[in-house]
């Protein structure tokens, strides 16, 4: 059988949702991955129910999650969803012109919760920069805030 959730193509499609929503500001991965992990764990964060399960520890996911949504953007870039910007800041992405009509000819009601926690995580965080978002995500995890600031790489030394 095919792995179809958290796979490259169902991240790809997660990214576009996401980066339609907030069309039309663009995002780096960082931010996305951030951002991604709000929209599947939307409950965490006082909004509707979750996308994915409520597993114990879904903290983690942030570690390995950066390869994959890199996986799902080159995918949705090679058929002209995602636009990669080259500044001098870094690589940012945005939805393309065919983003929405894309997610629009899709019929399913995963995508239809997908999009509308893609539009609440977009008017929730989208306007916070990187570290408030880190840390709203400290207070949801609590005593995993450690845990998460070490996979972000902002580990403290004593």
């Amino acid at each position: 059988m095919t792995q179809l959730l958290n796979s490259p193509l169902e991240i790809g499609i997660r990214v576009v949702a996401l980066l339609t929503a907030l069309y039309p500001k663009r995002a780096d991965l960082a931010r996305i991955v951030l951002l991604d992990h709000v929209v599947l764990h939307s409950s965490d964060f006082a909004g509707a129910s979750s996308l994915h399960p409520e597993v114990p520890g879904r903290v983690g996911e942030l570690g390995v999650k950066r390869q994959l949504i890199r996986e799902g953007i080159t995918i949705m870039g090679s058929r002209g969803l995602i636009v990669q910007d080259l500044t001098t800041a870094g690589i940012y992405y945005r939805a393309s012109e065919d983003a929405r009509p894309f997610l629009d000819s899709m019929d399913a009601l995963y995508l239809t919760h997908l999009r509308a926690r893609c539009a609440w995580a977009a008017d929730t965080f989208g306007s916070l920069d990187d570290d408030d978002i880190r840390a709203r995500l400290a207070v949801v995890f609590g005593s995993w805030a450690e845990e998460f600031e070490q996979l972000n790489g902002n580990e403290h030394h004593g």
